[in-house]
């Protein structure tokens, strides 16, 4: 079987970091990380992997919870514990009254993960492991949950053996990731990330962000930070980005995620980035209206959007942009302005994500006491398909429109986005490092996309 594909996750696959921090924590353990984005596994054969583990540990986000109990019902069939993790039950904690659960791990696992196991090993009772949730004389019982881990540093190093071999790529080029820090300390109200962290922000020192990259795959080209907010202290950034070029580490093709406001503020900070060879940002422009930015808590302005884009280009640095159709308060009118104002801000890359309200966020409250909600199934809240209704939209005027946006960025606006003013940036020698990723781009994210948008129309003809 095949855990459900997400968006752009059909030509970014990543390293399942989360995975892999776990496999960490247990070392006395034998651990083998199946990796069902990366890999497709017949019912068989998955059955036929798991008949060989002594328990079998789940990480799910929202729209892959039916694959994970279809995983975990294979191995209750054989005898197996299971244990879930990850957004998806510690943001509805009530998926352990399912038959296939038996325990999940809410919050941060690195603690809790091997106090668990070695309560399974010795045959202990579960009531003392912070942050768990089991069945219990028929019933249910959630311990008390587990504070943050405070200190990151004091996590062990990824198991990156566990996937060495697994090639993973971003648009067309090899990638590995790692974290520098956790959490957000902002507050929009769609965003999730927050109700995992209870919105605070730690860190792991430069000294340790080196020692990861230092670890990393050295073949790979794309070195991604999977921060986030990486950007939250640029000065803490500025850090970073002089050990990265003490330390000879600069040869990369970096990316992060950050804010506008953040690069807007620091442009020295900027400087330092594209010296230490970041190429790429992830930023969240989500609306070209303020009346949106400031319901959804963003806290930026459009202005500091069109000057980011710039400061970006003028260091080499390409731009990963985000923007949500369906904003609460906009119409078809304004869905069409946003989607034309992406494709002439001179972004390089974009997503465009129907607005989603994931359990516990504002958004989702607001959502359900409305009665915006029309799609109960969770396969479905996978940010490509709406699944929410709005005053000014239904669901297949949202569908529509994603579609519409994802046609007039790739497909009609190719020749002017990639084209004509990647021919125009062939002149920067900052954007010289693009070229070297435009074959593979072209063999492999181009037809992949245009996959992608085929498949959203066959989703939206159902």
């Amino acid at each position: 079987m095949k855990s459900p594909v997400m968006g752009l996750d059909s030509f970014i696959k990543a390293p399942p970091l989360g995975l892999m921090q776990l496999a960490a924590v247990v070392p006395d353990h034998e651990v083998e990380i199946l990796d069902l984005k990366y890999r497709n596994l017949s019912s068989r054969s998955l059955a036929k992997k798991i008949s060989r583990a002594d328990v079998v540990g789940v990480s799910t986000l929202t729209p892959s919870y039916s694959a994970t109990l279809k995983i975990c019902q294979i191995a209750k069939e054989q005898g197996i514990p299971t244990i879930v993790g990850g957004y998806h039950p510690t943001l509805v904690p009530e998926v352990i009254e399912r038959p296939e659960i038996d325990y999940i791990v809410r919050g941060e696992g690195e603690l809790t993960f091997p106090q668990l196991v070695d309560a399974l090993d010795n045959g202990q009772k579960m009531d003392d492991v912070l942050g768990i949730s089991f069945k219990k004389n028929g019933g249910v019982q959630h311990n008390s949950e587990r504070p943050l881990i405070e200190d990151l540093d004091t996590i062990p190093f990824p198991r990156r053996n566990l996937v060495r071999n697994n090639y993973y790529s971003y648009f067309g080029a090899s990638v590995d990731v790692l974290e520098s820090a956790r959490g957000c300390v902002h507050d929009c109200h769609f965003c999730c990330v927050i109700q995992f962290n209870n919105r605070r922000w730690r860190k792991k020192s430069p000294e340790r962000v080196i020692e990861e990259l230092q670890q990393m795959n050295q073949r790979r080209t794309w070195h991604i930070f999977q921060d986030s907010e990486f950007t939250l202290n640029m000065k803490r950034v500025g850090v970073i980005c002089d050990q990265i070029i003490q330390h000879g580490l600069e040869n990369k093709w970096y990316s992060a995620q950050g804010r506008v406001d953040d690069v807007v503020n620091h442009p020295d900070i900027v400087d330092k980035m594209q010296e230490a060879g970041f190429k790429m940002l992830f930023i969240g422009i989500e609306s070209i209206f303020q009346k949106s930015l400031d319901k959804i808590g963003k806290k930026i302005t459009i202005e500091q959007i069109k000057e980011a884009v710039k400061m970006l280009h003028d260091r080499g640095i390409t731009i990963f942009g985000s923007i949500i159709i369906g904003n609460i308060g906009e119409n078809r009118e304004d869905a069409l302005k946003t989607i034309n104002f992406a494709r002439d801000l001179d972004i390089d890359l974009m997503q465009f994500t129907p607005l989603t309200p994931y359990p516990k966020t504002r958004l989702f409250e607001e959502a359900t006491k409305e009665g915006w909600i029309k799609e109960p199934n969770y396969d479905k809240w996978n940010l490509v398909e709406p699944i929410m209704a709005t005053p000014e939209l239904s669901i297949k005027e949202i569908h529509d429109l994603v579609i519409q946006a994802y046609r007039s960025f790739y497909i009609d606006g190719f020749r002017t986005n990639f084209l004509m003013r990647g021919g125009m940036r062939m002149s920067q020698d900052q954007f010289l490092w693009f070229w070297r990723m435009v074959p593979d781009f072209l063999t492999t994210s181009i037809p992949a996309i245009f996959k992608f948008i085929g498949d959203l129309r066959k989703a939206n003809n159902h």
